[in-house]
């Protein structure tokens, strides 16, 4: 794992004064189960999602002097969401591949996405208490500069619950279907959204807004109505 952690360290020009944060901030909950003397990432998740909510709150309000309150945190939402981070840490940056699992979670890769999404704030929260928050303020403008080029583009698409229900004209349930791991990082949702009992389409989420939102984007990938 080190010789990976020191590439990616480098990759983001990061000199580690405490190598034992970025260490943790790759360690899932089960690894821990196995090696007690280790800690896993939850806690420097709880803090790189605070400090991310903040950077970009502050990048929107410097940005776009003529958005209101509201508007904003549709685009702070659209810019955080889930898929977004899980694709730093799966596709540009390489994050995946370096975290600590258990060897019966390492089974379970296919259902790693939302683990994948906590790793990217842990690691960010690592590089706070490590580096400091002008340096992580700077590291993730420059990680989101291409985001922002697109980003009115993005949050009229980020909506598809409203996007379904003008589709359908029609009231539309969301339906828990199925919920596993309540107890633990890995908690998981299933969500149907339906229509008077017929399943228009059904979504996974680590949460149930997010279950929801995936819901309503299943449906509306099978053009719902038309």
């Amino acid at each position: 794992m080190i010789e990976g952690l020191l590439s990616v360290l480098e990759r983001f020009s990061i000199h580690p004064n405490d190598i034992s944060l970025y260490e943790m901030a790759f360690t899932h909950a089960s690894y821990t189960n196995e090696h007690p003397e280790c800690h896993s990432y939850d806690r420097l998740e709880f803090l790189g999602d605070a400090v991310l909510d903040m950077v970009m709150a502050e990048e929107l309000y410097r940005r776009f002097p003529e958005k209101n309150s509201g508007e904003m945190s549709k685009a702070r939402a659209v810019l955080i969401e889930g898929k977004t981070l899980t694709d730093f840490s799966e596709n540009r940056f390489g994050f995946a591949p370096l975290v600590r699992y258990s060897i019966g979670e390492k089974s379970n890769t296919r259902f790693h996405q939302h683990i994948d999404e906590d790793i990217f704030e842990s690691f960010i929260g690592a590089c706070y208490l490590d580096q400091g928050f002008d340096f992580v303020r700077r590291l993730l403008l420059d990680i989101y500069e291409p985001l922002f080029k697109d980003l009115q583009a993005r949050v009229d698409e980020s909506d598809p619950k409203t996007r379904l229900q003008e589709l359908v004209h029609s009231n539309i349930d969301y339906v828990l279907a199925h919920q596993a791991n309540l107890n633990s990082p890995d908690v998981c949702y299933r969500v149907n959204a339906q229509i008077q009992g017929t399943i228009l389409g059904t979504g996974i989420g680590h949460n149930i807004k997010e279950a929801e939102i995936n819901a309503a984007k299943d449906a509306l990938s099978k053009r719902v109505g038309k």
